[in-house]
């Protein structure tokens, strides 16, 4: 998020290889149930299968093949979370941060959007429901962790707010692209069998708009926030938040110190 050349060095695989990554995880795990359950013979006298006794060497080829489909679906999964990082990575030094004119939503939320919906038709395709759900699993808790992620960023000012300060508007750009990404991230898993979650979601997204809204509040206001929910977020992202200086306020972390103390919350 801070460094380009952390992000050049990732490498992400192009539409086509994911789809042969998650065709071939489908495929091995797909042929190993087959041959599992060819293995088993059910006894006509009992209510049970048991596995033939003849078959170790064949049962333990089995198990490596399923063993490298589970590889690739995992692979697949990495990669997923990879896209979602790399282009959110992006929001940093958009100019949409520091925007004075007018709300605009960063282009690469915009991007990562179309990719989230282009990607889990391609993949249903590819390999069915239950490979592109396990590789978009748990994305509604990852992606609001990224967006909070570039919060951090921008409170420590990296990225564009090193050459123009962040705007009000930025703030709201922000908090739009957590809306539009839980909108286009439920419409791409909203097929059977999908992990999505909306329970956690909803908790996940709320807690990074929490954490976005701190940003443009004034002095008084985060330190009324503080007081009533200091649990919220860890004391180096509070300590953060009253170090930056943002639209409505100049940082000052000695008001950060000096509040933990007439609360008698203990030194971090």
């Amino acid at each position: 998020f801070t460094k380009d050349r952390d992000g050049n060095a990732i490498v992400c695989c192009s539409d086509e290889e994911l789809m042969k990554a998650s065709c071939l995880a489908h495929s091995l795990l797909k042929l190993s149930s087959l041959l599992e359950s060819r293995l088993k013979v059910r006894n006509t006298n009992t209510s049970f299968d048991k596995m033939l006794t003849s078959t170790r060497a064949l049962r333990e080829a089995i198990k490596t093949i399923k063993a490298h489909g589970t590889k690739m679906a995992k692979f697949c999964r990495i990669d997923m979370l990879m896209q979602n990082a790399t282009r959110l990575a992006k929001i940093c030094k958009s100019s949409t941060i520091v925007a004075k004119d007018a709300v605009r939503i960063p282009s690469c939320v915009n991007d990562l959007g179309e990719y989230l919906t282009g990607a889990s038709d391609n993949l249903r395709e590819a390999a069915g429901n239950a490979v592109t759900a396990y590789t978009f699993s748990s994305l509604e808790q990852y992606i609001p962790l990224l967006l909070m992620q570039t919060v951090r960023t921008i409170a420590r000012g990296k990225g564009i707010v090193s050459k123009s300060p962040l705007t009000l508007n930025g703030v709201e750009a922000l908090d739009r692209s957590g809306s539009v990404l839980y909108r286009d991230l439920k419409g791409a898993t909203g097929f059977d069998n999908s992990y999505w979650n909306d329970e956690l979601a909803a908790i996940s997204f709320e807690r990074s708009a929490s954490f976005m809204a701190m940003m443009e509040v004034e002095m008084e206001e985060l330190e009324a926030y503080y007081r009533g929910n200091h649990d919220e977020f860890s004391d180096d992202d509070f300590r953060l938040m009253f170090e930056m200086t943002g639209p409505r306020r100049k940082g000052d972390v000695g008001r950060f110190h000096l509040l933990r103390k007439r609360l008698g919350i203990a030194r971090a």
